[in-house]
């Protein structure tokens, strides 16, 4: 829920509400309650927009020091006493493959239709719109493109040009020397702010005793040529805020994964909606941008201010949304 930005902290809250309809729906868990905590110096431009955020939104939380979050958790962590702390009960982890399945699940329940291995390769509007693939076109009177890292590609299929950007993100896990000490039943996820760079990190519970600690620093790349790029970038910058963050967490990690992070993009027509932008956060919120492209599809009345999203801000196209 802590957003600097009002308007995802409202997104936040229908999208909690709808997680816990599909995990009631699914009969399987997918949102493990941790607690998260926020911690920076108190002139971070992030902290201070984050209590106005929390603040505006009515969202129940806890400020204090870090001298008193050392004091909490004695065992995980030293953060500068001085640093302001933000904390949330709400915060904690999703299961993001258990979350996707769930959906997928839910959705063939409706009676949708999931194709596998359908490489799209050109997408003609139209009346109705075609999508072309390598086993076979298929046509529809509305089209939603949630390519991520490929909608590049395809947009460019139908004329457009936005200020796409594909940065490669490193997954990265550290061993800890007491894994009860971080175990997700006590530890909350955490975002720190330190030498200008932001880090966040989940206790103990993807892989057995590691922690999962990571920036959002990495490289720019193409999704098509993700595993080519050299190797990991923002090791050291990691390793020197654990060293200055945390006890017990080895200083080399154990397995790095990568990721990718897509900037947003649009379409001039109409009936080619673009659900492209899923950095970080984007996840957490699929299910209130899910129904969003709904109404908009629907042309129901959206049931959160659009205006933020708005393609105009990168350029002039000929779209209403």
């Amino acid at each position: 829920m802590a957003y600097k930005k009002p308007f995802y902290v409202k997104m936040m809250t229908d999208a909690f509400q709808q997680w816990s309809d599909l995990e009631r729906r699914a009969g399987v868990t997918l949102f493990k309650n941790t607690g998260y905590l926020v911690f920076g110096k108190d002139t971070e431009e992030y902290i201070i927009s984050n209590l106005e955020s929390l603040r505006l939104n009515g969202i129940p939380h806890q400020t204090f020091s870090g001298l008193e979050a050392n004091q909490r958790y004695p065992r995980q962590l030293k953060i500068p006493s001085t640093h302001k702390c933000i904390y949330e009960e709400m915060g904690g982890i999703l299961y993001a493959s258990r979350s996707l399945l769930a959906f997928q699940q839910e959705f063939v329940k409706l009676g949708g239709t999931i194709l596998d291995n359908h490489q799209v390769t050109e997408i003609i509007p139209g009346d109705r719109v075609t999508v072309v693939t390598n086993r076979g076109s298929f046509k529809a009177n509305n089209v939603v493109i949630a390519a991520g890292p490929w909608a590049p590609a395809l947009c460019s299929s139908i004329g457009v040009d936005l200020p796409f950007k594909v940065k490669r993100v490193e997954s990265i896990y550290w061993k800890v020397d007491n894994a009860d000490a971080y175990s997700s039943d006590i530890f909350p996820t955490t975002f720190g702010i330190a030498h200008g760079d932001t880090f966040y990190s989940i206790p103990v519970d993807e892989y057995p005793n590691m922690v999962k600690i990571s920036s959002a620093g990495g490289i720019w790349t193409d999704a098509n040529n993700r595993d080519t790029e050299s190797g990991p970038v923002t090791v050291p910058a990691v390793a020197d805020f654990i060293s200055s963050t945390f006890r017990g967490v080895a200083c080399k990690p154990s397995i790095i994964d990568y990721c990718m992070y897509t900037t947003y993009g649009g379409s001039g027509h109409f009936n080619v909606l673009k659900e492209l932008n899923y950095l970080g956060h984007g996840f957490k919120l699929s299910p209130v941008v899910g129904k969003l492209v709904a109404e908009l599809i629907s042309k129901d009345t959206p049931s959160h201010d659009l205006h933020p999203f708005r393609v105009s801000r990168f350029t002039t196209p000929q779209s209403s949304l």
